[in-house]
C-alpha cells in the first residue's frame, strides 16, 4: 500500500509538474508573439508601453484557452520521461493497472481545472475589461452604456435610447401588445431610474391607453412606476463580448433572455465553451495516456511532442468551427461543443482498452 502511493506520488509530481511548465512555456510564447503582433498596430494613442501593459492584462484569458494543450502536451512530456527511464514498464510488471496509471495523471490535472474555473469565474471577467481599456481609447468610458437597445418582455416591446449599468435611462418607449398582437398601450418616457427588483421610475412620462372600440386616453405624469425585469447588471452584460463574462454571469443573463422567449445563441456558445473546457482537458489528457502507452510508445519525445500539439491544436480550431457553426445550424451550442469531446475522450479510451 504505501509503494503505490509512492508511486501514485511519483507519478503525480513528473506529470503535473510537466503540466505547469507547459501552461507557462506556451502562455510566455503566446505572449511574446502577442507583443511582436501589437508593435505593428502602434500609433499616436497606442505605444509600446500601453501595448506591454495590454498584453500582461490579457495574459489569463490567453492562459486559459491554453490549458487543454498545455494539459495534453504535459501528459505526454511527464509519462513520455518515465516511459523513456522503462519506469512505466516496471509498474506494469508489479502489477500496476494501466488505468490506475492514467488516473494518477488525471488527477494534476484536475488542479488545471480549478484554475480555469478561478480564472474564468473571476480573474477574466476584470482583466479583459483592464485590457481593452488599454487598447482602445475611450473603451472605459463607454463600458456599461446602451444606445438604443430594444429588448422584449412578453407582450410588451421595450426600446431605450441609453441606459447604462447605473440604471439610469434616457428616451423609453414602451409598447404593450395583447394575445393577437393588437397595441393597447404606449409609454413615452424622457428619463428612467432602477428604484429595487423589478421595478423601474420613469420621470416626465405619457401613456396612451388604446381600446378595443377606438377610443384612446392620453395621461401624463411626472413620475410612473414601470415593472421590468431589466436590470443595471444585464445593460453592463450588454457592453461586454460573452466571452469575457463570468460563467454565472452568462447563466443569469441567459435565465433572464429565455423567460422572456428570446434566443442568445452567442451567449449560449460562451457558456458552454466555459463548461466544457474542464472536459475538453480531461479528453486530452486521456488521449495523452493513450500516445505514450499505445501508438507512440517506441517513438522519440519530440515526435510524441509534435503530434500532441497538432493534436492538441486540430480539436481547438474543430471546437471553436463546429461552435460558431452552431449558431446557424443547431438550436443549442451544447451539441457542437460537447460532441467532439465525447468522441475524443471515446478514441482515447478505445486506445487505452486494446493495450490494457
Amino acid at each position: 500500500m504505501v509503494s503505490r502511493r509512492i508511486l501514485a506520488h511519483h507519478v503525480m509530481k513528473a506529470t503535473g509538474l510537466a503540466m505547469l511548465g507547459a501552461v507557462l512555456l506556451l502562455t510566455l510564447l503566446q505572449m511574446l508573439f502577442g507583443y511582436l503582433a501589437e508593435l505593428g498596430e502602434l500609433n499616436d494613442h497606442y505605444n509600446a508601453w500601453q501595448a506591454l501593459q495590454y498584453i500582461f492584462w490579457d495574459a489569463p484569458h490567453k492562459m486559459l484557452d491554453l490549458l487543454p494543450i498545455s494539459a495534453l502536451m504535459g501528459a505526454v512530456l511527464g509519462l513520455g520521461t518515465l516511459a523513456s527511464n522503462s519506469e512505466l514498464v516496471v509498474m506494469r510488471s508489479v502489477g500496476v493497472s494501466l488505468w490506475r496509471i492514467v488516473g494518477w495523471v488525471i488527477r494534476p490535472a484536475l488542479l488545471l481545472i480549478v484554475l480555469s474555473f478561478v480564472l474564468s469565474q473571476w480573474v477574466i471577467p476584470y482583466t479583459n475589461e483592464q485590457a481593452k481599456a488599454v487598447q482602445k481609447q475611450g473603451y472605459a468610458a463607454t463600458l456599461g452604456e446602451v444606445r438604443g437597445y430594444w429588448t422584449r418582455e412578453g407582450q410588451r416591446f421595450i426600446y431605450i435610447d441609453y441606459a447604462n449599468s447605473k440604471g439610469q435611462l434616457n428616451d423609453i418607449q414602451v409598447l404593450d401588445f395583447d394575445q393577437n398582437y393588437r397595441l393597447v398601450s404606449m409609454i413615452n418616457a424622457a428619463h428612467g431610474q432602477f428604484e429595487q427588483a423589478k421595478q423601474w421610475q420613469l420621470s416626465n412620462a405619457s401613456q396612451i391607453d388604446i381600446f378595443t372600440d377606438g377610443r384612446a386616453q392620453k395621461i401624463d405624469s411626472a413620475i410612473q412606476g414601470l415593472p421590468l425585469a431589466l436590470q443595471p447588471r444585464y445593460v453592463h452584460m450588454v457592453t461586454v463580448d460573452p466571452e469575457d463574462l463570468a460563467p454565472s454571469q452568462l447563466l443569469s443573463f441567459m435565465g433572464y433572455l429565455h423567460e422572456y422567449s428570446q434566443i442568445p445563441k452567442k451567449y449560449e456558445l460562451a457558456f458552454w465553451k466555459k463548461v466544457a473546457s474542464p472536459f475538453s482537458l480531461i479528453a486530452l489528457v486521456i488521449v495523452a495516456c493513450s500516445f505514450i502507452f499505445g501508438p507512440l510508445r517506441q517513438q522519440s519525445m519530440g515526435f510524441r511532442l509534435v503530434i500532441a500539439l497538432f493534436t492538441g491544436l486540430g480539436f481547438y480550431y474543430l471546437q471553436d468551427f463546429l461552435g460558431y457553426a452552431s449558431l446557424v445550424y443547431s438550436p443549442s451550442a451544447a451539441w457542437f461543443v460537447l460532441v467532439p469531446i465525447v468522441i475524443l475522450m471515446g478514441i482515447g479510451a478505445y486506445l487505452l482498452h486494446r493495450m490494457r
